[in-house]
């Protein structure tokens, strides 16, 4: 009987976990740039009941990953947004050091240097921070990453690929960190398309649906850990009556 509960706790455990994470991925489905998590489980068989061969299977939350699949692109019609077009990542820079992040919404800052929606600091090819002068009148972004101002060119904006993408640790604001051992790549292959930006690639009828159904799988693990309990609470009432 104890059995029971222990694995009816161990699978809301688990809902509540999905839960947590599906809710988030809902809250950000809107949100340029953003990715997606899912989560990863796994079963441990443990010995249970009287037999050497009866064994009990316990859910274990084993980590959480994050969907790396692009998103779809829209058009904003300002000239400083990018969207990227590839498994490209840009380069910023924050106080905790340089971070990269999809999110394309750039702007010009009071002094001239081109910062992320958040205010980091977008940096070149050779990690530098790019500024352009306040003057300036047309920016052009190529698909190759050249700036340019007013036709001359300023730098190119530093596009990083990574071998494996799912090492990286998203840290808020919808930037990622490259961990030890987790080097970036120049990302040739990625294209940049001015004037639009990649939103989320959450799905959103698809997120509610799951929801919806891990709601129904709480709900129904918290009635049979209820049966649990009230049926252990009768064995002892009766065991105390007996005496």
């Amino acid at each position: 009987m104890e059995n029971q509960l222990y694995i009816g706790l161990s699978r809301q455990m688990a809902l509540r976990r999905q839960l947590d994470v599906v809710a988030n991925n809902i809250a950000n489905m809107n949100t340029a740039g953003f990715r997606g998590e899912r989560t990863l489980f796994e079963t441990a068989m443990e010995a249970g009941g009287r037999k050497p061969t009866d064994r009990i299977a316990f859910t274990i939350d084993r980590s959480t990953y994050t969907d790396l699949r692009s998103g779809s692109f829209s058009a904003t019609g300002n000239p400083y947004d990018v969207a990227l077009d590839g498994d490209g990542f840009l380069a910023v820079q924050t106080p905790d050091g340089v971070r990269y992040t999809r999110d394309g919404r750039m702007r010009r800052d009071a002094d001239g240097q081109l910062v992320t929606a958040n205010g980091h600091p977008v940096l070149d090819d050779g990690r530098r921070p790019i500024t352009i002068n306040s003057d300036t009148s047309t920016v052009s972004i190529a698909a190759d990453g050249l700036v340019s101002a007013d036709g001359n060119v300023v730098a190119r904006l530093g596009l990083s690929r990574f071998d494996n993408p799912q090492a990286l640790t998203q840290t808020g604001d919808l930037l990622f960190e490259a961990g030890n051992g987790v080097e970036p790549r120049p990302a040739p292959d990625t294209r940049l398309v001015q004037g639009k930006i990649e939103q989320s690639n959450v799905q959103g009828i698809a997120e509610i649906g799951r929801m919806m159904d891990l709601t129904r799988d709480y709900q129904a693990v918290t009635r049979m850990v209820d049966d649990g309990q009230d049926l252990l609470r009768t064995a002892i009432n009766r065991l105390g009556k007996s005496q």
